[in-house]
């Protein structure tokens, strides 16, 4: 049995780069630029989430490698982290390396993904026989993808959290965060109506310094209001969401509200010095940008608060 190919619901990621370069892709998300690397002969494709992100593939700071292989199998030794799902992690060849696999195709990982201990570079390994190897294939289809950006944000680059985000037409960023069911996807769809706003994702927003900055940027992996940007703008406020039947906006100390983003957080939990680095992120923005409770009732009022405010 093998894995469902992508040509059918994919664009291929070779046709948004240049031709001439070395990398067969290359994407940016959160201000960090990934280069795919792989064989002539191997068909790659993104997610059509992913397209916007790609860029051009000059440089890099994280370079990939990407392979065909006939032989995986996992270590019967313990994981650093088992996602209780496709993914488990391992310590491997002074780096990290995730294993993929399914009991729809069997025991053995369809896939492996090493990485240096900084996240900056990787390998990526497909086993052959769960592919058709003459149709286009993503070899960082979800969740990889993500599980990069998480990683390499916690080596001192940045967060990312679990957020509503909204450019204004002065490029002043809203922050608007919660867990599941906190009224993010509503909230979006009621910021799409907004004139002069821009929706950067319903649902994840990577947090990081730029010239001394906080600042926020979209990332392909939306909510149920399936909304994403590959833009950015200055943090200029944040707001924790809690369902209310008024309007209401009760300020926060930095150390609750790096307490409630860090709740809301996408962390290594496996690493102490991720936690600790995401820690010191969260510590950095909260002291430099404001953030109130929103209690809000969903309709265009809790909008116009926010833009009032």
């Amino acid at each position: 049995m093998q894995l469902s190919t992508v040509e059918d619901r994919q664009v291929p990621a070779q046709s948004a780069l240049p031709k001439g370069q070395l990398a067969r892709a290359a994407y940016s998300i959160g201000g960090i630029t990934v280069g795919v690397f792989a064989p002539a002969e191997m068909k790659l494709a993104f997610d059509r989430e992913l397209l916007p992100f790609c860029v051009p593939a000059r440089s890099f700071d994280v370079r990939i490698e990407v392979n065909w292989t006939d032989h995986l199998a996992a270590p019967s030794s313990a994981p650093l982290f088992h996602s209780g799902g496709l993914w488990s992690l391992f310590e491997e060849s002074g780096g990290y390396r995730f294993y993929f696999s399914t009991p729809f195709l069997g025991a053995a990982p369809y896939k492996a993904a090493w990485f240096d201990r900084d996240f900056s570079a990787g390998n990526v390994e497909l086993f052959r026989r769960y592919y058709d190897t003459r149709r286009a294939v993503n070899p960082l289809e979800y969740p990889l993808d993500e599980l990069l950006a998480i990683h390499r944000l916690a080596c001192g680059e940045g967060v990312e959290v679990h957020a509503l985000g909204v450019a204004d037409d002065s490029n002043r960023g809203h922050l608007l965060f919660g867990h599941s069911g906190a009224g993010k996807s509503t909230s979006a769809r009621l910021w799409q109506k907004q004139p002069g706003m821009r929706v950067l994702s319903d649902d994840r927003i990577i947090l990081r310094f730029e010239n001394g900055r906080a600042r926020m940027y979209g990332t392909p992996w939306h909510g149920d209001a399936g909304l994403a940007l590959a833009e950015s703008a200055d943090l200029s406020a944040m707001y924790l969401l809690e369902h209310g039947t008024c309007n209401e906006l009760v300020p926060l100390t930095p150390g609750r509200a790096a307490a409630e983003l860090l709740a809301r957080s996408f962390i290594p939990h496996h690493s102490a010095a991720g936690l600790k680095s995401t820690m010191k992120s969260l510590d950095r923005i909260t002291r430099d940008t404001p953030c109130s409770l929103f209690r809000f009732v969903p309709d265009q009022s809790a909008v116009e608060m926010i833009c009032r405010a």
